[in-house]
């Protein structure tokens, strides 16, 4: 019997930071301290008030405090911790953290969708074999996001052997992605929630033969409600999201966007058999509006997948919320109370292949996992993984003059930043993973239950995750997989626009 196969090695990128602190906050700290001093050269030569250089010490010690200090519970800085709460009130304020939609709207709105899913709108189109798919359009920025229904095969039947072709294959095809120039980033979407008490005993009434025995009818009849409640409704979907303006030669029109994206798409998607799942098709825009539907409101998932089995389809104006609001901790919206978590850290140990089974497997409440990946471009990962291996052996030479012993998580920090240049330099992918995970119920006093229900099972999956304090509206879109990504979210601003 052969060993069973492990797998590890990331690691959080961290640039030429010092100690445990990032590039931005070993800035800020060199910052505040050359302030003091550059004041008190000034005051030194033009002979100014001594007042001056306290203003400077203050300003320092204010900032750097902000910076270094981590917030116990939001897991980044005083001074982080600080901007969302100030961002958090001024969306209150405003009224922007709450939604209303229907015949009579209480404020104007540009969109159909709440919050940063506004810009969005689905586009329909053909493949190169006439087969209709849809398409999210990004109205702000030009992006475009497909997405494919995939059937997972499962590893419990599988062995070893198979089990690790498949997780090459899917390497193989990560790496794929730093090669098209058009994909910004991928997710991974895995939806479960509990079949309602008619939802499988409708779906076996629909299926009975009339010209079955009546003894054959009886029995598949008595299993179903046997079995009312205890079958979970699950859906895997990978999410593409392209920006077809970075193909050469540029696109000049609508029609040559569409079509850039759908000759990358059909290449990408060719691929994933390999990465042990069945294809299950591209997503519709009726599939995409149906998904938004029935993760604003929980409660009509049984009456939806009903309408989706009649090919009744539904208008974009009805996939978002009549009513949603978001609060600091958790975000309502109609008949859903959900919470949203960050991944904030990822195993610091070597893992199987199953490590995520615990977060991803169906339970009492209805769970939303979402892993993303940016990929590097690959002219460009290997000095991505270069810098990161210098920054590496800069802090160790920074340890060495200051006489600071290495510590064993420093040894192993320096050895995984080897090891992702060497896996890049024999044609290894880079790129960025994340993770927001989303847990909804249809009662509020079942919400505690649920989030404790997922952060065990994180830290069963070995997983770090971070609550989204402030902005769990944006935790709750990005957990969709419909080509929100926070990370991009974060660097728009007014000089963007």
């Amino acid at each position: 019997m052969g060993d069973t196969r492990t797998y590890g090695g990331w690691r959080l990128r961290r640039g030429f930071g010092l100690g445990k602190l990032s590039e931005a906050q070993t800035a800020v700290l060199a910052g505040c301290v050359l302030l003091p001093l550059v004041s008190w050269i000034v005051i030194a030569t033009a002979g100014l008030s001594l007042l001056i250089m306290g203003v400077a010490l203050a300003i320092s010690l204010v900032i750097g405090v902000l910076a270094v200090v981590p917030h116990r519970s939001r897991g980044v800085s005083l001074g982080g911790s600080l901007i969302i709460s100030i961002r958090s009130a001024t969306a209150n304020r405003k009224g922007w953290s709450e939604w209303e939609s229907g015949v009579f709207t209480t404020h104007p709105r540009r969109g159909e969708l709440p919050g940063v899913l506004a810009p969005l709108m689905p586009l329909s189109t053909k493949d190169g074999l006439g087969n209709p798919f849809g398409l999210l359009w990004d109205r702000r920025t030009g992006r475009l996001t497909a997405s494919l229904r995939v059937a997972p095969v499962g590893t419990v039947l599988a062995d070893q052997d198979r089990t690790d072709l498949w997780i090459g294959s899917f390497a193989a095809w990560q790496a794929s992605l730093g090669y098209e120039p058009t994909v910004e980033w991928a997710a991974i979407t895995v939806e479960s929630a509990p079949s309602t008490g008619t939802e499988l005993a409708d779906y076996v009434n629909d299926r009975l033969d009339p010209a079955a025995p009546a003894i054959a009818r009886e029995t598949m009849t008595e299993v179903a409600d046997a079995h009312r409640g205890s079958t979970a409704d699950i859906s895997v979907r990978v999410s593409l999201t392209f920006q077809p303006q970075r193909a050469r030669p540029q696109p000049r029109d609508d029609a040559e966007r569409v079509a850039e994206v759908s000759r990358a798409l059909a290449g990408l998607e060719g691929d994933l058999p390999l990465c042990g799942v069945a294809m299950l098709g591209r997503a519709t825009a009726a599939d995409i509006t149906h998904w938004l539907r029935s993760a604003y409101d929980p409660h009509s998932r049984g009456e939806l997948g009903r309408l989706a089995e009649q090919k009744h389809l539904l208008a974009w104006a009805e996939a978002g919320p009549v009513k949603a609001h978001a609060l600091p901790d958790h975000y309502w919206h109609d008949s859903g109370w959900s919470c949203t978590w960050a991944m904030a850290g990822l195993p610091n140990q070597l893992v199987t292949s199953n490590v995520l089974a615990p977060l991803v497997t169906p339970g009492r409440y209805h769970r939303r996992v979402s892993i993303t990946y940016q990929p590097y471009p690959a002219d460009q990962a290997g000095d991505v993984v270069a810098r990161e291996a210098t920054g590496s052996a800069f802090r160790r030479e920074v340890r060495r003059r200051r006489g600071i012993d290495e510590t064993a998580r420093d040894r192993a920090d320096e050895v995984r930043a080897r090891q992702a240049a060497e896996e890049e330099a024999r044609g290894a992918g880079v790129g960025l993973w994340g993770m927001y995970v989303t847990t909804t119920v249809e009662d509020p006093r079942d919400l505690p239950d649920a989030i404790a229900d997922v952060e065990s099972r994180a830290r069963n999956a070995k997983l770090q995750l971070r609550r989204c304090w402030g902005w769990q509206h944006a935790g709750f879109a990005a957990s969709l997989g419909v080509g929100i990504y926070p990370p991009e979210l974060a660097r728009r601003g007014r000089m963007t626009r």
